[in-house]
């Protein structure tokens, strides 16, 4: 079920992405915060700021916690921001205890909205909380308590898991990229290989499905910009896949919210989706939404070099 914190940031994302269809609904989430923000101390007078998570799903293991935050219902974009996160596990004979912390730094460079992305380990599924702190300029931090359902099974292919062997579109089977791609200017060593060939290939990857002209995020074209800055830095080392959410032709598949054979295989029902995958076809990291270059840049050095993918926290 969508939860109402979803449901909140994919309509403020919405309204501000230019050009996306406002009255095609939005797929189904699997949403992980199971309440509402509670905020623990007051906001300013006639300020109302709250947190919202842009994901779909937690599970054990590392988890990357992206969120915005909403100021008086617009998101906010200081780049100077730190938001300070406490991890509670409320399954536990301790719900008080702190399990972990994180600081979740600006991350929105290039996207339509300001984007803050932290990291969480959680070594339990069930119910955790976490508490966000943000700071306030001239006065006391505004902290936030928000529930969150962690998986046991992850519904996405995640960290640790192989990669699915799909078999994608490639040039090969239509030299027209029109056809198989929604994005604008294709680049076309994004589709010379299937996800299959990839990891048979034993050379580490990035797969993402994303769709440039059709995004219901908003995110999926800068995402794409920020995949053909990496491959210009690392087409030696890794390879690169878009593989298209919807077939050809993708206005009527959009409308009628039919997705590519490897989204289903990938248990996917949200876009964009961004995966390292190892030169073994093991999933070294996920993103789920908007990233920048910055974070990538980092992760992709990693995956070069044959190291575990360890986001790296300014």
């Amino acid at each position: 079920m969508i939860t109402r914190l979803v449901t909140l940031f994919m309509l403020t994302m919405l309204l501000i992405a230019c050009g996306q269809p406002a009255a095609t609904p939005t797929p189904t989430l699997t949403a992980v915060p199971s309440a509402s923000p509670v905020p623990t101390t007051a906001a300013a007078p006639n300020t109302m700021m709250v947190p919202v998570l842009a994901i779909s799903e937690l599970n054990t293991g590392p988890n990357r916690i992206a969120l915005g935050i909403l100021q008086n219902g617009t998101p906010i974009r200081d780049t100077e921001l730190q938001v300070g996160l406490r991890f509670f596990y409320l399954d536990g004979a301790n719900a008080t205890q702190v399990q972990s912390e994180s600081t979740a730094v600006y991350r929105g460079e290039g996207l339509p909205f300001g984007l803050y992305v932290g990291y969480a380990n959680f070594d339990q599924p069930g119910a955790w909380n976490m508490e966000l702190t943000i700071p306030q300029a001239g006065g006391e931090p505004l902290t936030f308590k928000m529930r969150l359902d962690v998986l046991a099974t992850p519904h996405v292919p995640t960290i640790g898991q192989p990669a699915i062997p799909s078999n994608n579109l490639t040039i090969r089977d239509n030299p027209d990229l029109s056809q198989i791609t929604s994005d604008p200017s294709p680049d076309p060593d994004f589709y010379q290989m299937t996800i299959a060939e990839a990891i048979a290939a034993k050379k580490p990857f990035v797969v993402g499905f994303l769709t440039p002209t059709f995004c219901q995020t908003a995110v999926c074209g800068p995402n794409m910009a920020v995949f053909k800055k990496l491959k210009e830095e690392y087409k030696d080392r890794v390879n690169f896949i878009h593989v298209e959410v919807y077939p050809y032709p993708f206005g009527d598949a959009f409308l009628q919210q039919k997705l590519v054979e490897p989204m289903r295989e990938w248990n996917l029902v949200t876009e964009p989706w961004t995966f390292l995958v190892d030169a073994n076809g093991i999933i070294q990291y996920r993103y789920e939404g908007g990233i920048t270059f910055d974070e990538m840049e980092a992760a992709l050095a990693q995956l070069a070099a044959g190291e575990p993918v360890t986001p790296l926290v300014p």
